[in-house]
């Protein structure tokens, strides 16, 4: 063969497998929501074996070598997007992905709470607000409790959480209001009370707050809602933070206060630290805080330390599992009652009640992704040890409860449909004197809900059986909801729904008997669940003023409630310690009322904003005044009409109006906000604070009831972003040192100084 010919298949074969070689690599496009190209800050590209690929920035794109299975992409003021591919990439193929700007249109935002799925908060049938991580930063939050408080409806009250007036005041006895953490309940398995100390803050994606019956989803104790925190989930690029606070109370303007004579401390310690490596995710995260309380024998010192741990499979596709824990120890003091209205931050008779604590849980889960269909198991053993120290003589309130809840969850995807189903199982035990003894509860439930989307029409229907049991006792209830959401224009979205919900009691509001000074609570073994249904129509419609975005929700809804638990003042023994409290079923109530929320982000000039605002009024009213529902061992006859402290309907320790306000302001390297909120003064009370033997007791109710019923309550707070990794906050809650009452014989905190630090990982 002649040397050219040679030449020539020599070059065709070079040009071939160089051709080969381009079309091995597969191209990745970046772009924003407005079609502007991107280039990110972090690139990394994995193949089915968890091995990194070699990434090149081109004209074209990122090229990436053959094999792309995964992909993660971080760039600056952008959504990280971390993503497995359905495939494996095929070899000269273009993709093309849409990072979301982090100041997007709230209405797109994205939650899970609604249909245990990820949808849009603008699709949603239900009145939802979500709540964003830098509102929990900026506010220097040691306990989620602080911030649920400043979201609109949201009104909590000796650690109860209370949607659009659906709860009163029950001190440590269960809750209408589901709280869950990454979709797991977060009560405790004894008094079905939140431990809102036990629950992080320092790694949160985001807290998604429904405000309607969740019973089909949730089971139990949604009566009135469900909260949600999602925590943040490990990329492929290293994120860590530690954040420490210190702060003081300040002296209330009132003197008679001023039980102290040095200004109480407060410090606090929490962080993290996250990698998702190769096909494991590993989170790893602490919080510590020293409170020294602003009352007589009240504090919280506490420590929890918490790791996640997620991997993929390597062999089954498709398939992750993993293991999440948390323990923490903490020792506490608790006020109830204070010696009287001017002496307020003093307890009764200087009594104490201190807790040694020690809660843990052990979470794993694991979840199969196949074509279409999800499946998904989730479990968790949480256990609770409480020592308790009290100056109440013969009275062992130490106490001790475990649970083990399990939950196996499918969800098909058919083209517009999407169907959810599951069942869940749950184990609970008490052990204490304090309970009478040991007390056992099983809790078994199935569920079904339907979302359908087809167009501009979003339909949702769902139903769940549960059953429940405690000791000998059991009952089992079904329940059922829909919802439409339709959008009438591009940001305009109108939506309806309605929900039936129930709650079985708590074993603390069927054994507990304890008592605080002279005053007790007693138990009641009788109690019949509660049951009732909630309807809402909203109209939520987006606006945009410059480069800010946001919306604007409006809602009517009402909610009955049927055998409504209520504590009701009596005398229920014959002994000195007869007089308390003893939780019963008051009859039928109903809540009616309207909420307007706002929302928003953006830019305006050379300044960022964001917004969170709303008011809510309500009219909590009963159904059944004047029905005798109990009587006491004096036989006295207990009834709505009997036990209110004013002659009007409308039910106890509720406020007709909320408002809930913030702004947020950001400026090159400063950032300012302010935080407002105002519940009006409770219009109805028991009776017992104000006339009979309580008030010789504990007097001042009364008093405070006409003097500081309630308050504008103004935070403020300043930030500096040194850089990209130091920030710098000062805050000042309760800006004008206000004194109001969140409930009888509860004057609240006096003004407050924080000063924050915070290092975050570049």
């Amino acid at each position: 063969m002649k040397k050219s010919g040679i030449a020539q298949i020599i070059i065709f074969i070079f040009c071939a497998l160089a051709a080969r070689d381009v079309n091995a690599q597969v191209i990745i496009r970046v772009q924003d929501d407005e079609a502007h190209k991107i280039t990110p800050d972090y690139i990394a590209a994995y193949n089915s074996f968890g091995l990194l690929l070699k990434t090149t920035l081109t004209d074209a794109g990122i090229s990436v070598d053959a094999g792309l299975r995964k992909l993660s992409l971080t760039a600056t003021g952008y959504k990280t997007i971390d993503t497995v591919l359905s495939t494996e990439a095929t070899p000269g193929s273009v993709l093309l992905f849409t990072m979301v700007s982090e100041s997007s249109n709230p209405m797109d935002e994205v939650v899970v709470s609604t249909a245990k799925m990820p949808s849009k908060i603008s699709r949603s049938s239900v009145s939802l607000t979500l709540l964003k991580p830098y509102l929990i930063e900026n506010k220097v939050t040691a306990d989620i409790s602080n911030i649920l408080d400043q979201l609109p409806g949201v009104n909590v009250t000796d650690g109860q959480i209370n949607i659009r007036s659906g709860s009163g005041w029950s001190y440590g006895a269960g809750s209408r209001v589901m709280v869950t953490l990454d979709e797991l309940p977060m009560l405790s398995p004894d008094a079905g009370i939140v431990q809102f100390g036990f629950l992080p803050v320092e790694n949160l994606a985001a807290v998604e707050v429904v405000k309607s019956a969740g019973s089909v989803l949730y089971g139990s104790s949604a009566l009135n809602g469900v909260i949600n925190l999602r925590t943040a989930e490990p990329t492929a690029k290293p994120a860590a933070k530690v954040s420490s606070f210190a702060g003081m109370y300040d002296f209330p303007e009132r003197a008679s206060l001023r039980w102290n004579q040095k200004r109480r401390a407060v410090l606090g310690n929490s962080g993290y630290w996250s990698q998702k490596t190769g096909r494991t995710a590993l989170t790893l995260q602490w919080n510590g805080l020293y409170d020294q309380g602003f009352r007589t024998n009240e504090f919280n010192n506490r420590a929890r330390m918490a790791l996640r741990v997620k991997k993929e499979s390597n062999k089954i596709t498709g398939f992750s599992y993993g293991l999440n824990g948390a323990v923490q120890k903490g020792r506490s003091g608790t006020f109830l009652v204070w010696e009287n209205f001017n002496l307020g931050y003093t307890t009764l008779d200087t009594s104490f009640n201190f807790t040694n604590s020690l809660r843990f849980n052990i979470d794993p889960f694991a979840e199969y992704k196949k074509g279409n269909t999800t499946h998904k198991f989730l479990g968790r053993f949480m256990g609770i040890e409480n020592d308790v120290e009290s100056d109440n003589a013969g009275s062992d309130q130490s106490n001790g409860s475990s649970m083990v809840y399990t939950e196996y969850r499918i969800t098909h995807t058919l083209r517009g449909l999407v169907i959810t189903g599951g069942v869940v199982n749950m184990l609970a035990e008490t052990h204490s004197p304090l309970f009478g003894g040991n007390q056992n509860a099983r809790n078994t439930a199935a569920f079904m809900q339907a979302d359908y989307r087809k167009n501009r029409l979003t339909l949702n229907a769902g139903g769940r059986y549960e059953h429940f049991s405690v000791n000998n006792f059991a009952q089992g209830k079904p329940v059922f909801r829909a919802g439409a959401n339709y959008a009438a224009g591009r940001y305009t979205f109108i939506r309806a729904s309605a929900g039936q919900g129930f709650r079985f009691p708590s074993m603390g509001e069927l054994f507990i008997t304890t008592s605080v000074g002279d005053v007790s609570v007693f138990a009641n073994p009788g109690l019949r669940p509660e049951t009732g249904w909630n309807a809402e129509f909203g109209l939520k419609q987006g606006y945009k003023i410059g480069n800010f975005r946001g919306f604007a929700d409006f809602s009517l809804f009402r909610t009955e409630l049927q055998n409504m638990m209520e504590f009701s003042f009596g005398q229920w023994s014959f002994t000195s310690l007869g007089y308390g409290f003893k939780s019963l079923n008051t009859g039928k109530s109903r809540i009616d009322g309207f909420e307007i929320e706002t929302a928003g982000e953006g830019k305006l000039g050379q300044t960022h904003w964001q917004l969170l605002a709303g008011y809510t009024h309500t009219r909590p009213t009963s159904l059944t005044p004047g029905l005798i529902y109990g009587a006491d061992t004096a036989n006295q006859q207990l009834s709505f009409i009997s036990t209110r402290s004013d002659s009007i309907n409308f039910l106890k320790y509720r406020s007709r109006s909320l408002i809930r306000f913030d702004l947020q302001c950001r400026w090159k390297l400063l950032e300012t906000g302010l935080s407002v909120r105002y519940n009006s003064p409770i219009r109805n009370i028991d009776a017992a604070f104000v006339s009979g033997p309580l008030p010789y007791i504990i007097p001042g109710v009364a008093e405070a009831r006409s003097r500081i019923a309630s308050a504008v309550v103004f935070d403020w707070r300043i930030a500096w972003n040194m850089n990209e990794q130091w920030r710098f906050n000062f805050q000042v809650t309760n800006l004008f040192n206000k004194e109001y009452m969140g409930r009888p014989m509860d004057i609240r905190p006096p003004r407050a100084f924080q000063l924050q630090v915070v290092w975050k990982l570049p």
